[in-house]
C-alpha cells in the first residue's frame, strides 16, 4: 500500500483520505463484538490516508449496548492500561492525528462520546505497533525479559 502513495503515478483519489469497510463486513467486527460484549457488531468504519505512518482506529458504540457508562470504560482503561506499552490518556480538545506516535512502539486508548454514543479510540504507529512491534513484544514475554526490551516507546 506504501507503495502506491508513494508512486508518481498514483491515482489523484490517493491524495485523499478513503474509507473502506464499506460493506460492514469487516474481518475484525466479531472479534470486536465478542471481546466488547456487544450483542450486535459495531459499525467500524476505517480510514486509509497519505502519510507514512500512524493509525486511528474509532470505533463507535451506541452505550444502550455497553454494560456501563463511558466514565465507565474509562475507570477500566485507566486501571488495565497503564503501560509502559499501551497506555490510557484523555483525549485532547478538538482533534485526534493520526500520526501523534509515528515512530513509537506504543499505543494510546481513549474514551470518548456523550451519554449515548461513545467512541473507543487507539493511537499507534501502524508499522511499528504493529506486527513487528507486537512480534519483539511477544519475543520479550516468551523469554522472560522486560517486554519492552527493543521498543521505541
Amino acid at each position: 500500500m506504501i507503495a502506491d502513495y508513494e508512486a508518481p503515478d498514483r491515482p489523484e483519489a490517493l491524495a485523499s483520505p478513503r474509507q473502506y469497510g464499506l460493506t460492514q463486513s469487516h474481518k475484525h467486527l466479531p472479534e470486536m463484538a465478542k471481546i466488547c460484549g456487544l450483542s450486535t457488531a459495531p459499525v467500524f468504519c476505517p480510514i486509509v490516508a497519505d502519510f507514512y505512518s500512524g493509525m486511528e482506529v474509532t470505533v463507535p458504540v451506541f452505550a444502550r449496548e455497553l454494560r456501563g457508562t463511558a466514565d465507565d470504560i474509562r475507570a477500566v482503561y485507566a486501571e488495565r492500561y497503564r503501560g509502559p506499552v499501551v497506555t490510557a490518556a484523555d483525549p485532547p480538545e478538538g482533534m485526534l492525528a493520526a500520526n501523534a506516535l509515528s515512530g513509537l512502539d506504543s499505543m494510546r486508548v481513549m474514551v470518548t462520546g456523550n451519554d449515548e454514543r461513545i467512541l473507543l479510540v487507539s493511537v499507534f504507529d501502524n508499522l511499528g505497533k504493529g506486527a513487528s512491534g507486537a512480534a519483539v513484544q511477544n519475543m520479550n514475554i516468551i523469554l522472560g525479559i522486560d517486554e519492552t526490551t527493543g521498543l521505541q516507546l
